[in-house]
């Protein structure tokens, strides 16, 4: 049997609530089918308030996984159907490998943002999160999404830890924290239980995060990304459709090395990088302001110039950061006066003068 009549039988065997075969509606409600190698994207368009929404996407999905090719489906859920272009139903295989068209999901931000870094430790996540509560305090409406599977922090660094999301309407309600809209894996799972997925789970969880989710929008969604450039990367390149990345690194030549592989990688799943941020820049003793370079310094502004993209600002060492993080109130919720806060001030306005320059 051919792959679309394989889709036509899957489709064939969902009925909807009211008891109504799928196929009956079939036009109305699938508006798109794109298959790649073993990756299916399947788009429905349910209204906001169609209580179908709570349960066909998982019953498209689960059938569609029956089908011997397919090993991953993201299911995408519009309430109308796009005004630009038009998918078709179906689409066979391609015998030269394409990426996935990128989904809907977020188009309600003005800017959706990557955080990303080639290796951990170089403070990525608290990054995000003083950057998006800068651009909070700035006047901008913010959300921000741990996409960290494996090792997600927001809820302790936000102090929401233990907390779990609400759920109206089979939508998950994000937590807000400091005036910025959160939504973590971490607030999902037990904090202590090991997430031990292979990339298609990884895949599936971030599709559910993001189409149940009810995110508010605004003006920027940041998405800390894990480090590295695995699955989550992937996917989420595919997901999203994202106004560019900004890459986190240490001044020295080890975690440069995997910032710049960081920076290539969203060169090839065509997403700009819109800078680069230099984090544990130095340190400045507190008792007579001498600055020590502990970990080099500058290695991050020269990487940017290597890549010609934006330097956005340098982060020093700071007690205060750590200790933020750690005990769930930011630095820059803290209302503190620090060569930090002033640094995290002019990374958000170059962010925004790269953003508006675009």
């Amino acid at each position: 049997m051919d792959i679309e009549k394989q889709f036509e039988a899957a489709f064939s065997r969902i009925t909807l609530d009211n008891g109504q075969p799928l196929v009956s509606v079939k036009p109305e409600i699938i508006h798109g089918c794109v298959v790649n190698n073993d990756f299916a994207k399947i788009t429905l368009i349910l209204p906001e308030d169609s209580p179908l929404r709570g349960s066909l996407p998982a019953q498209v999905e689960a059938e569609i996984k029956q089908i011997e090719q397919i090993e991953r489906v993201a299911i995408e859920v519009l309430a109308a159907p796009p005004e630009k272009g038009e998918s078709s139903k179906t689409a066979p295989p391609q015998t030269t490998p394409r990426q996935p068209q990128r989904t809907a999901y977020l188009q309600n931000y003005e800017a959706v943002i990557a955080a990303a870094s080639g290796k951990g430790g170089v403070g990525k996540s608290t990054v995000s999160v003083n950057l998006a509560l800068t651009l909070y305090q700035k006047g901008y409406k913010v959300s921000l999404f741990d996409a960290d599977i494996y090792g997600p922090s927001l809820p302790i660094m936000t102090g929401r830890r233990g907390e779990k999301p609400a759920v109206i309407a089979n939508r998950l309600i994000p937590l807000e924290s400091f005036g910025i809209n959160t939504m973590s894996i971490g607030n999902l799972v037990e904090e202590n239980d090991a997430v031990i997925w292979r990339g298609p789970m990884v895949h599936q969880a971030l599709e559910q995060l993001l189409r149940d989710t009810k995110w508010p929008g605004g003006d920027f969604m940041i998405i800390d990304f894990p480090p590295g450039t695995g699955d989550v990367q992937l996917s989420l390149s595919q997901l999203c459709e994202f106004s560019g990345a900004i890459i986190v690194s240490t001044p020295q030549d080890v975690a440069l090395i995997d910032a710049i592989k960081a920076a290539q990688m969203f060169s090839k799943v065509e997403i700009d990088i819109l800078g680069i941020i230099e984090n544990m820049s130095f340190f400045t003793c507190p008792k007579c302001g001498e600055e020590t370079p502990i970990f080099s310094r500058h290695g991050a502004e020269e990487a940017s110039k290597k890549l010609e993209v934006p330097f956005l600002g340098a982060i020093p060492i700071e007690l205060q950061v750590r200790k933020g993080g750690d005990e769930g109130k930011p630095l820059m919720a803290s209302n503190l006066d620090s060569p930090a806060t002033a640094a995290f001030k002019t990374i958000a306005d170059n962010l925004v003068k790269v953003l508006e320059g675009a």
